[in-house]
């Protein structure tokens, strides 16, 4: 069952790169001249008025190029156009919708460039992209915002993937970003519509922020004592070893000198590979708790 998107009463007008609520009058504004260029305010600057012209024209004509390829199966005439179709199919990319309009229903709308069909209720969405270079950082937080905006406008639809879909000549990518979190777009919002710069960096879950500190305190202390505790044990053996002393008990600990041995082992791998058969048939499947990792930077 394909998934069924809700169709919000908000119209762009290309000219003026607006969105407006044909129910209530209201003009909302895009997310690429607000919250986007809050994020990367120079991103542009140094780019001549005309290249970045010529460029918005080259990659509208590939957008449109490829939504009617998509939407009326109409064969592309573009070289991107092309080469997305072959990227699709071989992605498994099912197609649902294109430049479809979101939006928070107060402030800001935009489109999305693609949206496609995963099951019931979940979606990717893409952004396609005809840089010379792919920006991912920008990418995920335009295609967050937009996963936001689809989920609050489609509350029984969950964004499984976001894709940035570059293509430019020859290249022709699937690239998965990160999304960023629900709490990052509402503090980006909110940054905006107080006119407040926005510090770029990751927000984090209270059981995180409450106690990370903490961890990386203990785990460092931690590490620092394994450290020590492993040079005393070996300043220790190599004192037993040389006075050929086998046994201490100190009352508090027993230490044990232990003498270097050979022992047997299995090499499962080898016997996998040159019995597979057999070897299958005395695997066993066992289930494993939950464990978490932490990597002290």
């Amino acid at each position: 069952m394909a998934t069924t998107l809700n169709s919000i009463p908000v119209v762009f007008d290309q000219e003026t790169h607006t969105y407006t609520n044909t129910e209530t009058g209201e003009v909302y504004r895009g997310i690429t001249s607000t919250l986007i260029d809050r994020l990367f305010p120079d991103k542009y600057a140094a780019i001549p008025e005309e290249v970045l012209r010529k460029a918005a024209e080259y990659g509208s004509n590939v957008h449109a190029d490829i939504e009617l390829a998509e939407s009326l199966g109409v064969a592309p005439a573009t070289q991107e156009g092309k080469n997305y179709l072959k990227l699709a199919k071989e992605n498994g990319l099912v197609y649902l919708a294109s430049e479809h309009t979101v939006s928070d229903m107060k402030h800001y709308a935009t489109n999305i460039d693609c949206i496609y069909d995963v099951e019931d209720g979940v979606v990717d969405i893409a952004d396609f992209k005809t840089t010379s270079k792919l920006d991912r950082e920008s990418v995920s937080w335009q295609l967050s915002i937009c996963a936001y905006f689809l989920e609050k406008n489609n509350p029984d639809v969950k964004v499984r993937r976001l894709l940035g879909i570059w293509l430019r000549g020859d290249i022709a990518q699937v690239i998965e970003v990160n999304r960023r979190s629900d709490a990052e777009i509402e503090a980006l919002i909110a940054a905006d519509l107080n006119d407040e710069p926005f510090e770029n960096k990751p927000f984090f879950p209270d059981y995180i922020s409450e106690n990370e500190a903490t961890l990386y305190a203990l785990g460092k202390k931690i590490k620092e004592l394994t450290d020590e505790y492993e040079t005393l044990k070996a300043d220790v053996l190599a004192k037993m070893q040389e006075h050929g002393d086998k046994s201490f008990d100190t009352g508090n600990i027993l230490i044990t000198y232990v003498a270097p041995t050979s022992r047997e082992s299995f090499d499962s791998k080898k016997f996998k590979e040159e019995n597979a058969e057999l070897y299958g048939k005395y695997m066993k499947q066992s289930e494993t708790k939950p464990t978490l990792k932490l990597t002290l930077r």
